[in-house]
């Protein structure tokens, strides 16, 4: 299909489509972390209760974009998976990125305003006047200008959280910048779990991790979330593809004992910018080990500081927390923009 500029816009539904020759090589240069893995977006969408739609903005061999979203609309409801066709009476393309919260769902070679609008035509023409707006997340205060217009709407939302480890020779380093009462706090964190020979913690790749054992310990966290209008979790298939992406990073604390999962973490690689995502824990009462979550901030900023990454994205959860770990809040906007 081509496009208002002359590009071309190429739309996939990871159920159904193969992995796009050139899908690699961009995932590279466009600094898409494991969540925008083929594997991982293909079980994404069959497990997804709308069509996810991965849009690609060509001019030749040359890629200008690329663009993942939910294509929303009634019918929908919570249980249901996504059905095999496109047909709505009307609805939106929700723009998001396919596994984090954190990060925008588009890249483009360069600003956000010219290619979005291409997007926005090229999916008109994909799906008909029944596509009706974008609804785009995870917006920097930068990007608010491109999406200014007539009749869109435009709100703030929770911020994110970063560390920047930049200057940091060492996990000292980090904590000498916090405060005194958070800083010795982590200090005995630290030395408790160092010193525990009953428990190992864990920093490396997630190809050798049991895609059940680990499920079992993230569905702890979710459940702390659960609600009438939270999404259903991750199938164990989901996190299977995931842990064996090699630009995924796994923290875990094994029980010597019994050799049992008690407290995982991934982290989404990227040369600058990696994500810590899906912390959870076995909580103490069912026989978990306590303050875990303070212990893998450790780990994971060393991580990060030996690797010369420039910090970690956090997440927008528990952000006075986290100020308090050295973390900063960027602000976030969402915007919804109608297509005409």
């Amino acid at each position: 299909m081509t496009g208002l500029a002359g590009l071309t816009i190429e739309v996939f539904d990871p159920r159904y489509e193969a992995e796009p020759d050139y899908w690699r090589p961009l995932r590279a240069e466009a600094g898409l972390r494991a969540d925008w893995s083929w594997d991982v977006l293909t079980v994404q969408a069959w497990h997804a209760r709308t069509p996810l739609l991965i849009t690609v903005l060509r001019d030749g061999p040359t890629v200008h974009g690329v663009v993942h979203a939910s294509w929303v609309g009634p019918p929908m409801r919570r249980t249901a998976y996504a059905g095999p066709g496109r047909r709505k009476l009307f609805g939106l393309l929700h723009v998001r990125a396919p596994g984090t919260g954190s990060v925008p769902g588009w890249w483009f070679r360069g600003p956000l305003r010219e290619p979005m609008r291409e997007y926005a035509a090229g999916m008109r023409r994909e799906l008909g006047l029944a596509c009706r707006g974008l609804l785009l997340r995870q917006l920097a205060e930068d990007d608010l200008p491109a999406v200014r217009r007539k009749l869109a709407l435009v709100r703030p939302t929770a911020a994110n959280s970063v560390i920047n480890v930049d200057g940091f020779r060492s996990r000292e380093d980090w904590t000498a910048t916090l405060a005194r009462k958070r800083r010795q706090d982590l200090r005995k964190i630290f030395k408790l779990y160092d010193e525990d020979p009953s428990i190992e913690a864990h920093v490396g790749s997630g190809a050798g991790i049991d895609p059940v054992a680990f499920t079992s310990v993230v569905r702890h966290n979710e459940h702390k979330y659960r609600g009438r209008l939270t999404p259903p979790p991750e199938p164990t298939g989901y996190f299977a593809a995931l842990l064996r992406q090699p630009d995924v990073v796994v923290i875990t604390y094994t029980d010597r004992d019994t050799g049992n999962l008690a407290g995982v973490l991934t982290i989404l690689d990227h040369p600058q910018w990696p994500i810590a995502r899906n912390w959870s824990a076995v909580p103490v009462e069912f026989g978990g080990r306590p303050k875990l979550y303070f212990h893998w901030y450790g780990l994971a900023v060393r991580w990060a500081i030996e690797h010369g990454r420039r910090g970690l994205v956090l997440g927008r959860g528990k952000p006075e927390l986290k100020q308090t770990l050295g973390a900063i809040l960027e602000p976030q906007y969402a915007a919804l923009l109608p297509i005409r």
